[in-house]
């Protein structure tokens, strides 16, 4: 029995809320609620199409003023300039209709929040008309405790009937290290101390003790104040937006479009999700960075299984919670829902409601990302790193399909979090927690179509902008040198991911001013390419202490790009991971640059005219243009056609050389029927079922055995690609690098990953097949053909 559980007198009730506190909650099929609390379940079936469009187009403005209301009184650039926050509609049973275009992973706990608070709250402090509701446990549903929900129930005629819900990130809500993400932590009892859902206003009165108990432990108690009284004053306005709605329309309509919105986002999916053969996909990756010197890297597994029109997810694999970058499992859950709303119910309003309609999850308690408490989970790594692998898993899955391949990219900004909190005291000597988004931002990857979105932002949020310098400005005592873009650090591929920038900063008028060099350790990067891509890097930090930069803008000069400002300061270097500390008084110097985006696809496939555009604009050099797309420059500086193509089959042929065979399979797929990824078929050869390059069809492996074993790995040392990637064992024990899986038919690479050069292959495709059960599909005829 669990320690908190108590007494053996304990009812059972108390004891079911105990244990969702304690490995996290995750909600039964049939919620036990007070019998007291009654529901308004009227819908009306059948609504006409206008009424049902303009109704559902009313709730997305509804929703924009509810996050408009926030923006506009927070006082806060986390809310206003970084969109760290959501707001939705839900249902009496906490379903999601419609989510706003912030942060995303809140759309996969808003629910469970609802559900935890109406089975432990209808009971004993009861939910009802004119309450409002706060709450930031993790174990409940939340990322750490600076994520905090206000959330206000909606009553028809005495009946529960819907929920108006926002989350907005809390700057400053206590724990050892200003701000909240505490990287040296080894449990939650060092971080900001959360509370489960409790009543904040009851009955229309605002409970001024819990608000004091709320601000009390906040560094910023009347920054806190205001930002708490503004998530309120936006669940109020979208409370009177939908009563207002009610009354015109009458409540069956307004649930009416509600259920049919649900049914419709749960239709879209199940459509596009049947497009998809039956298979298993999954991925193993490694970690680093769990504490300040830790130097081991941990393992973390995704698995997706998908079965006609439904995914089933699990963490299965993922080495047991460790250091400060856990998260709890109704996060994971979020993390799995962030990437496949874009991915699958773009079109949908953002309705989280019918997308998780299709999916199951059965995580293993106690892992990193499936955290028991009092794991420490403040650093928000065990979110980004979530999300992350969870894209990239969802796009590997939905290149199988023709449809689905459209809408897909790959690992984009955040990946590693770059991390760059900053605490202190400013210059009018006030107590001052914020973070400039610089560091979370970077860039979008590739797409199987198009190069990615230049410092375009992550898969987390729908609206991730950067901010304004001079806001930043105006709150953190430091002045931007310089914020530009870093025209060659997209990740290599046929399709290049999206290129990141590179802030530079010197404290300004403070003695007292820190900065962090927090997230995962950025040598062991996250953002892996898709379909035989290269990755992009984790993004770098750099730091010098005592720089004559004061006495250089005295006389007017201001060093404009890295290379400069390295002039300035010859003896800066990489800060310590993991520090949330680091110094920025005046004169001191720090630069971020966060993650750029991933590749899509073999490098050597890249087309000519988008190489010498490439050339022309600096996006990619000379040496990586021979070295990683073996492209030959004529004396014009403009790729030369037919000495490009002889240096790539070179290339491929030198591949198939140097490459290290597993268990190669011989001869030909007599056809490629479907697609396990855009790289991969699935075909038959002799009778049998089995896997093959989708360019040449070579031979494999069964379907059951994976085609990894078939392939030859080519290794690259991570540092060899290009200046942007750290050498891995500056951090960690076990050297990383990355591994091509080459055809040995046509040398072109099918897919990669970032390992230990020991590792066996990660079988990270999986059919149950047989010849006689494969159905032709349109996407095997328009997987990723060779280009000249």
């Amino acid at each position: 029995m669990s320690p908190w559980q108590g007494p053996s007198t304990l009812a059972n009730e108390g004891a079911r809320r105990w244990e969702s506190l304690i490995n996290g909650y995750m909600p039964p099929e049939e919620l036990v609620v007070d019998p007291s609390l009654q529901f308004d379940k009227r819908y009306e079936a059948e609504i006409d199409p206008i009424t049902h469009e303009v109704i559902r187009s009313k709730f997305w403005n509804l929703n924009w003023d509810h996050q408009e209301t926030i923006r506009r009184t927070a006082g806060s650039l986390v809310v206003v300039q970084g969109y760290d926050f959501n707001t939705s509609i839900q249902t009496e049973l906490g379903e999601g209709v419609v989510f706003g275009p912030g942060n995303l992973f809140f759309a996969g706990c808003a629910d469970v929040v609802i559900k935890w608070t109406l089975e432990h709250r209808s009971m004993n402090v009861g939910i009802n008309d004119g309450d409002v509701f706060i709450q930031d446990d993790p174990w409940i549903g939340t990322n750490h405790a600076m994520d905090t929900a206000v959330y206000r129930p909606v009553f028809v005629d005495g009946k529960l009937f819907a929920w108006v819900y926002n989350v907005a990130h809390q700057r400053e809500l206590g724990g050892v290290e200003a701000g909240g993400f505490v990287q040296t932590a080894k449990d939650a009892f060092s971080e900001s101390t959360f509370w489960p859902p409790v009543k904040i206003v009851d009955g229309g009165k605002l409970r001024e003790d819990l608000v004091d108990a709320w601000v009390r432990r906040s560094r910023l108690p009347g920054l806190m104040t205001v930002e708490l009284k503004a998530q309120l004053a936006g669940v109020h306005v979208a409370y009177d937006r939908l009563s207002h709605l009610i009354d015109r329309y009458g409540a069956p309509v307004i649930k009416g479009v509600m259920r049919k919105m649900i049914k419709d986002t749960s239709a879209t999916v199940s459509q596009r999700l049947r497009s998809i053969p039956d298979g298993t996909w999954r991925d193993t990756r490694y970690v680093a960075g769990a504490l300040p010197g830790d130097r081991n890297m941990y393992k973390l597994s995704l698995t997706f299984t998908k079965r006609d029109d439904k995914i089933h997810v699990t963490n299965e694999g993922t080495d047991p919670a460790v250091g400060s970058f856990n998260c709890t499992q109704g996060l994971l859950r979020s993390c799995v829902v962030s990437p496949l709303l874009l991915f699958l119910a773009y079109d949908q309003y953002l309705c989280g409601a019918g997308l998780l309609q299709q999916l199951d999850f059965l995580f293993v308690e106690g892992s990193i990302n499936s955290a028991r408490h009092p794991s420490a989970i403040s650093t928000s790594i065990g979110l980004t790193m979530s999300i992350v692998q969870a894209q990239y898993l969802a796009a590997k899955m939905l290149s199988s399909s023709e449809e689905g391949r459209k809408h897909i990219f790959a690992a984009s900004g955040l990946h590693t979090l770059v991390t760059n909190h900053m605490f202190g005291v400013d210059q009018w000597k006030r107590a001052y927690a914020h973070f400039p988004f610089d560091g979370t931002v970077g860039a979008i990857g590739a797409f199987p179509f198009r190069d990615g979105i230049h410092h375009g932002g992550g898969a987390f949020s729908t609206a991730n902008p950067v901010g304004s310098v001079e806001a930043y400005e105006q709150e953190i005592p430091f002045i931007y040198l310089y914020r530009r873009e870093v025209p060659d650090s997209g990740g290599h591929g046929q399709w290049r991911g999206g290129a990141t920038f590179v802030s530079a900063w010197t404290g300004h008028k403070s003695e007292e001013n820190y900065i962090s060099s927090g997230g995962l350790f950025t040598s062991v990067t996250q953002g892996v390419g898709l379909m035989g891509a290269y990755p992009s890097s984790g993004g770098t930090m750099w730091h010098a202490l005592d720089t004559p930069i004061l006495e250089l803008l005295r006389e007017g000069k201001m060093p404009s790009n890295p290379e400069e400002l390295r002039a300035v300061a010859p003896s800066g270097s990489a800060p310590p991971p993991k520090k949330f500390d680091n110094r920025l008084r005046p004169g001191d110097l720090f630069e971020v640059m966060p993650q750029p985006g991933a590749g899509y696809g073999d490098p050597l496939l890249r087309d000519l005219v988008s190489m010498a555009q490439d050339l022309r604009e600096g996006r990619v050099s000379v040496e990586d243009a021979s070295k990683v797309y073996g492209v030959v420059v004529d004396a014009d500086g403009r790729p030369d056609p037919d000495a490009t193509a002889a240096a790539r089959d070179g290339e491929r042929a030198r591949r198939r050389m140097v490459a290290r065979p597993r268990k190669p399979c011989d001869g030909r797929l007599d056809e490629v029927v479907e697609s396990a990824t855009a790289t991969v078929g699935i075909g038959r050869q002799n009778g049998t079922a089995v896997l093959g390059c989708a360019y040449c069809r070579q031979a494999l492996g069964a379907v059951g055995d994976g085609y990894r074993n078939g392939c030859q790995e080519v290794e690259i040392s991570l540092p060899s690609i290009s200046r942007l990637f750290m050498d891995p064992r500056r951090d960690v024990e076990d050297g990383v690098v990355l591994r091509l899986y080459v055809c040995p038919g046509c040398g072109l690479s099918l897919d990669s990953e970032i390992c230990r050069p020991e590792d066996e292959p990660v079988k990270d495709v999986e059919f149950d097949r047989s010849a006689g059960s494969i159905k032709r599909s349109s996407a095997a005829e328009t997987a990723l053909r060779p280009t000249s």
